[in-house]
């Protein structure tokens, strides 16, 4: 098998057909959450500025990766809102739309003069969402809301790493993808409250902080209880293999840690009871750990994962991209798909979250360029031909301008 080629297909529609999104975010989070809106059929304008969304200078190989998957489905506009034109405009398409999205600094929307009261005031049906790093109240709100200073804030990064080693942060955009999912979601409420029960728009207030923290666990009620913090160790459920690759294993659930003593022949701890339970297990962990090393270590990677097939035991290799893009589930399951592409031909991308039966989530349109659909946003607000073409005059209505790119990326 391959991963499988995909076609974008303008024709078709999806469940979010006829919601408009303004989208005045950059970067990842906003572009996250615009995405799973774009995914499932609603009509999502990026709204930018001469030298186009952040998100385009994040380049490989000359390529902007990032921007071509995460603005797939996508419509641009450029506009130049330093321009009063420009805000006018903004305005008018504001309008005509369900849902704008955005995530400046704390205070930012009103310095431009588009406090929500004031959006509120021009369309009483908008839907607002508001990203920043730690909220739009608080001491910290007015701080920079970057993904990497709320990883090392909220915990994840002091709790990932080894025992003898500093905190590490993870490898790509975690805060800002998990805030734009959990945008999402609120933006879909909120709708509904409009749409459904009558409701008026509103504002979200999606933090970086938030949806992070909350993935950490209990880790609040565990030190409350427990008066002690959780110390690093980043492998413990990592096991290397005969190939120097890796595999994990997870005991977290009766009855996998009797089967793996029982199928790397520890069967007989099974029934000491200074071995049984999560007590026990966790008072001989050193000990039980390098029983199942010794084991999995005389194993390749292939050969381990077979091991845990056959044994029912909860095991998995560790990837790399390579391996997921070569794997045949991940083929078939559409995990990572191929669609065409001016630069690359095809560009392997990622595929969905998830899969609706009925009215699934769809490839529209490839990522825009700056502009490309100037003519047709601008039809939201009826301008005549004489205004549009003042606008492109002005340079109030463009289609960017050329910009060096320098390789930057989180992979």
């Amino acid at each position: 098998m391959s991963i499988k080629k995909k076609e974008f297909q303008p024709q078709l529609t999806g469940p979010l057909e006829g919601i408009r999104v303004i989208d005045l975010s950059r970067l990842v989070s906003g572009n996250t959450l615009t995405l799973m809106l774009a995914d499932l059929g609603a009509e999502v304008v990026k709204v930018e500025p001469p030298r186009g969304d952040s998100l385009r200078a994040w380049v490989k190989g000359g390529i902007s990766t990032d921007w071509k998957s995460l603005a797939r489905n996508k419509k641009s506009i450029g506009l130049d809102l330093r321009q009063s034109e420009g805000m006018n405009l903004l305005k008018r398409l504001v309008a005509k739309a369900d849902v704008l999205v955005e995530n400046f600094r704390a205070g930012t929307l009103e310095k431009m003069g588009l406090a929500p009261a004031l959006l509120h005031e021009i369309n009483p049906r908008l839907v607002i969402a508001r990203i920043t790093g730690f909220g739009q109240t608080g001491p910290y709100a007015k701080r920079p809301g970057f993904g990497t200073l709320v990883e090392g804030m909220c915990g994840m990064a002091e709790a990932t790493g080894f025992a003898d080693g500093p905190p590490i942060l993870p490898p790509g955009p975690l805060a800002d993808t998990c805030a734009g999912y959990c945008g999402a979601l609120a933006v879909l409420a909120a709708v509904r409250e409009v749409e459904v029960n009558g409701g008026r728009g509103q504002i979200i207030d999606q933090p970086l902080f938030n949806p992070l923290f909350i993935a950490l666990g209990a880790q609040a009620a565990n030190y409350r209880v427990t008066g002690k913090l959780k110390v690093r160790n980043a492998n413990q459920n990592l096991y290397m293999t005969r190939d120097h690759k890796y595999v994990t294993y997870t005991a977290s659930m009766e009855p996998m840690p009797q089967r793996m003593l029982e199928a790397i022949g520890k069967g007989e701890y099974n029934k000491n009871p200074e071995y049984a339970g999560v007590r026990g297990r966790n008072n001989h962990g050193p000990e039980i750990k390098g029983w199942v090393q010794d084991y999995l270590g005389q194993l390749t990677q292939e050969e381990a994962v077979r091991f845990f097939e056959e044994k029912e035991i909860s095991g998995a290799p560790v990837y790399t991209v390579a391996q997921i893009m070569e794997d045949p589930h991940f083929q078939e399951a559409e995990t990572v798909v191929e669609l065409p592409d001016e630069e690359m031909g095809y560009v392997p991308m990622y595929g969905f979250p998830n899969r609706l039966s009925g009215s699934p989530s769809q490839f529209f349109r490839p990522a825009p360029k700056i502009g490309e659909h100037n003519r047709e946003v601008v039809a939201w607000a009826e301008l005549d031909e004489d205004e549009i073409a003042s606008l492109e005059e002005k340079g109030v209505l463009h289609t960017g301008k050329k910009m060096d790119r320098s390789d930057f990326s989180y992979q």
